[in-house]
């Protein structure tokens, strides 16, 4: 029988219960991976209701139904769902360190990803004075482009999930502010990928793309759900070489 050994003061209830971590074998597995884009409204699951189950065909296994037919009341219960098919204990134990930890188990939450991005360019700068060490002094940084406006970017629910590529750019620059400060001797500039994208997208026929490419995989634009295509690719490179070349030489 069921039985409850202990409720602790962080107990909410069933109905205040936003999300939920699955580990597990073939009967919880939905085929969500820590790779895969977050679970949002739209996808509780991560991935296409009702995912991957090991049963009939295209019907939800106890996961699927707990948050849709047996929800209390409660709604928009997001699940992350790790369990793998034919994993006994020693696979739940890898499923927690090597995809919920790293991961989820962070809680990034995308809150806390300021911090996080901190954390990660001090990393990222510390092997820059290495450089500056072995004799380097040029340096040009790329920014990330605007992932929100690629064709993974039309899922719905995912705005959290892209906000910490804005966030890298703003700490990026401030973190080659800081550097060029500090370092008389050397040069420091950042090239935005982001803003030859934006405007590639907010006018795409001025560059010769088709406008109705601006968020389809394999098109004139996009390569695939991220990547551009090398048409787009030639024109970062064109951009980048301008960029340089603007910069007139003092040495």
């Amino acid at each position: 029988m069921s039985i409850v050994y202990r409720v602790g003061p962080y107990w909410r209830g069933y109905g205040g219960i936003k999300s939920i971590i699955v580990f597990g074998d073939s009967y919880s597995h939905v085929g969500y991976h820590s790779q895969a884009p977050p679970p949002t409204s739209a996808r509780p699951l991560g991935v296409a209701s009702p995912g991957l189950t090991v049963n009939e065909p295209g019907y939800p296994n106890w996961v699927g139904h707990l948050i849709t037919a047996h929800t209390h009341g409660q709604s928009n219960i997001l699940v992350y769902d790790y369990a793998v098919r034919g994993d006994t204990a020693p696979g739940v134990s890898r499923q927690i360190t090597e995809q919920f930890l790293p991961t989820v188990g962070r809680r990034p939450r995308y809150t806390q990803s300021r911090g996080e991005i901190a954390g990660i360019l001090a990393t990222l700068f510390a092997a820059q004075e290495q450089l500056y060490g072995a004799g380097a002094r040029n340096f040009l940084f790329v920014d990330v482009p605007p992932i929100h406006r690629s064709p993974i970017g039309t899922q719905p629910g995912l705005t959290d999930y892209f906000t910490p590529f804005a966030i890298w750019n703003e700490e990026l620059r401030r973190a080659v502010a800081a550097f060029a400060a500090s370092h008389a001797d050397v040069t420091a500039m950042v090239y935005s990928s982001w803003a030859t994208f934006s405007r590639v997208l907010d006018n795409p026929a001025a560059y010769g793309f088709n406008p109705q490419d601006v968020r389809v995989q394999g098109g004139s634009i996009w390569f695939d759900h991220i990547h551009p295509t090398t048409r787009l690719a030639s024109i970062v490179a064109d951009e980048i070489a301008h960029f340089l070349a603007a910069q007139a030489p003092t040495a």
